[in-house]
């Protein structure tokens, strides 16, 4: 059986004040990712809670989502390492989950009726 791909969703704040940088970064950090091949990069800013971000992309494998996270959350990676120039807590302690899609359950139950 293949193994379904996982979908990433980081979330972190970033200090008042240094947006600007971190945006100019974060451009170039879309290129890192897919290099590493995640796919499906989309990089989002609440509108309700300035400073807050959001990153979603989609790895091959839960192995694959465990190397990132563990990139982007202990700063050994020299690149995403930098994050801890501007968001608000801790790397360690930014928000990293993974999902599987379960939407393809439900249109088959569908087809069933």
């Amino acid at each position: 059986m293949e193994e379904q791909s996982i979908q990433v969703f980081m979330e972190y704040k970033i200090v008042e004040g240094k947006e600007s940088v971190y945006q100019a970064w974060m451009k170039e950090m879309a290129n890192e990712l897919t290099e590493m091949g995640a796919e499906n990069f989309c990089w989002f800013e609440a509108l309700e809670q300035p400073g807050l971000y959001v990153e979603l992309f989609t790895v091959p494998s839960v192995e694959m989502y465990e190397s990132i996270k563990n990139l982007r959350r202990s700063g050994e990676h020299p690149r995403f390492g930098e994050l801890a120039n501007w968001v608000h807590k801790p790397l360690e302690q930014i928000n990293c989950w993974a999902f599987r899609d379960r939407s393809a359950t439900i249109t088959n139950e569908r087809k069933r009726f």
